[in-house]
């Protein structure tokens, strides 16, 4: 490796770095707050989040990669063009294509690497995060029994405080109706005070109870009137209830349930079942043509019958419907063409709702196959912009770079986004809606690297002025 080489890596490596860990952070904060809600009250621990974070930072990580290859690349042309050193190294006889190499073999080696990770880690990260996001979901709300309301968070339970001390364990007013034998409002317990403790790991949430009476409504025993009711009512100096607060706690779903969704799959599973969906969708066409077909009648006719032939089948004919010019023949075939036609048209509807959803799962199996590898070849274009576009501008630091950086990927953005609804809508191939993106922004590329190489100044007035000037003295 020459001094040239280790320069210019050295000057990639560090802003790269810093870059992929500040867009994966973006990337991650940005998903965390579209689901903070989900994570509101429900007491997780840090080692919940800490687990959430990680998934999901290698969730991001087929996003975040392209991005800061642009930046990175950007922001080290032009570092080394605002400092004069690409002028240095042109003066010296190296050429801008020489000078992409060191980055552009670095850069090869990512793209490779991102297809395996894609195949191999996103996968299984998806099923990890997932999972977790989705139990965090199903997760109760942190028990909070607030003054002055009823809450009903504790299953079969409704209980009230009237008031909470400050050591938030000390009750006044206690009232608990008992709903789990869900009849009504028949169990009743009332107490002055009371104190709230979690027992057992914060499985069970302990009440004890201080000068109160209970109060419950049960069915007569007098067998002459099955209306009549009897009520109970017991006064206690202190008493204890146990709440099961399982129900509270984080569970665990099992990751079988999750594995079907295709986000969650390898390139290979994906590609045998495409296959054999459309194996079986096929037959299935096949099968609704033979079932269609019956309910047509033929009546073949030779077009070299003798007239003598023609004369026998007509007496066939007439001796098998030998009504068939009255008018209750004609109605009777005119309504079972009518029920025919009908039954076909219903059958023709719904196997056109089937066939619109069956296309549907082959182009989302097909754009899954194919998303791995754009994410992955979107490094390489991002990195053929990003280069000669820094060696045009020369300018570093986090102005420009992050400006030009941030308008390419939105392009990038709304390409790929646009492309995908088009292939699910079934106006483009799936194979042009993933890969329509990354064709658009390599023309770009090839136009900007051409532009680089012939050192030409896009961004500056004076190239622009004269176009004009020779435009305008052409005219006059």
């Amino acid at each position: 490796m020459k001094r040239v080489d280790k320069l210019i890596l050295r000057a990639f490596s560090g802003p790269f770095v810093l870059v992929f860990a500040v867009i994966l952070f973006i990337f991650l904060t940005q998903y965390m707050i579209k689901n903070f809600k989900y994570f509101v009250g429900k007491d997780l621990g840090f080692d919940v989040f800490g687990e959430l974070f990680f998934y999901f930072s290698l969730v991001m990580v087929p996003l975040a990669l392209p991005l800061a290859i642009l930046f990175s690349s950007l922001m080290t042309f032009g570092n080394l063009g605002q400092h004069s050193e690409l002028t240095a190294l042109k003066s010296a006889g190296i050429s801008l294509t020489r000078m992409l190499i060191p980055v552009g073999v670095v850069v090869v080696i990512i793209t490779g690497l991102s297809l395996l990770y894609n195949d191999r880690v996103v996968p299984y990260a998806n099923l990890k995060a997932y999972r977790l996001l989705y139990d965090i979901k199903q997760k109760k709300p942190t028990l909070d029994i607030e003054e002055g309301a009823f809450y009903n968070g504790i299953e079969g339970y409704s209980i009230k405080v009237d008031k909470k001390l400050d050591d938030d364990r000390s009750l006044e007013g206690v009232m608990i109706y008992n709903h789990e034998k869900k009849k009504g409002n028949k169990e009743v317990i009332i107490a002055k005070k009371g104190v709230m403790d979690n027992v057992s790991g914060g499985d069970f949430l302990k009440f004890t109870l201080l000068d109160g009476e209970s109060f419950s409504e049960i069915k007569s025993k007098n067998k002459n009137n099955l209306k009549a009711v009897e009520y109970v009512r017991n006064k206690f100096d202190s008493g204890v209830i146990y709440f099961d607060l399982s129900s509270f706690a984080l569970k665990e779903t099992r990751e079988d349930l999750f594995k079907g969704h295709n986000i969650m799959k390898r390139e290979a599973a994906l590609i045998v079942e495409k296959d054999s969906l459309v194996n079986v969708y096929q037959h299935q066409k096949d099968e609704f043509t033979s079932d269609i077909m019956s309910f047509f009648t033929f009546y073949k006719t030779s077009t070299i019958d003798s007239t003598e032939q023609l004369h026998q089948k007509q007496l066939l004919a007439k001796s098998i419907a030998p009504n068939l010019d009255s008018d209750k023949s004609k109605y009777r075939i005119y309504l079972n063409a009518v029920n025919r036609a009908n039954t076909i048209q219903s059958k023709l509807k719904a196997r056109k709702k089937r066939e619109t959803h069956q296309d549907r799962t082959i182009v989302d199996y097909a754009m899954n196959i194919y998303k791995r590898y754009t994410q992955a070849i979107a490094i390489l274009v991002m990195f053929l912009i990003g280069a000669p576009l820094g060696a045009i501008i020369k300018k570093g630091g986090l102005g420009i770079p992050v400006l030009v950086s941030v308008v390419f990927f939105v392009i990038y953005y709304i390409t790929s986004i646009s492309g995908d609804r088009l292939a699910k809508e079934f106006v483009l191939e799936p194979v042009w809606g993933s890969w329509g993106a990354n064709i658009i922004l390599f023309v770009i590329g090839v136009f900007l690297f051409i532009q680089a190489y012939r050192d030409v100044r896009l961004f500056d007035k004076d190239y622009y002025t004269i176009i004009l000037n020779k435009l305008f003295s052409k005219k006059s």
